[in-house]
């Protein structure tokens, strides 16, 4: 497998501490930018697939799922309160361009 970066959002359109709901590949994806620095996970919280991450609250880098709390890490999309895993996926930047990293079959 390789890794494609595709632009998803200009970083002016992704405010701190906001979340981005961009849609890839037929994936929810949440785009944060925390202290300047971006981070993209899954959308779908591993409890009961609700696709809400993005609208959750951000706690440093933890962000909470707004339908039943169970909380994740932006770095590594393990669940700290819950249990379980969201995907992260690398995310990259060029100028005023984000681009995020999806895996394609060669």
């Amino acid at each position: 497998m390789s890794v494609e970066f595709v632009k998803v959002a200009k970083a002016s359109d992704v405010f701190e501490k906001k979340a981005k709901l961009i849609r890839l590949d037929n994936e929810d994806i949440a785009l944060w930018r925390v202290d300047g620095k971006f981070y993209a996970i899954n959308n779908v919280c591993a409890h009961q697939h609700f696709s809400a991450l993005h609208q959750g609250e951000l706690d440093g880098l933890r962000v909470t799922c707004p339908m039943h709390g169970w909380t994740y890490s932006l770095e590594t999309g393990k669940a700290e309160a819950g249990s379980g895993q969201v995907k992260t996926y690398r995310v990259k930047v060029e100028g005023e361009n984000v681009f995020v990293g999806v895996e394609r079959q060669e």
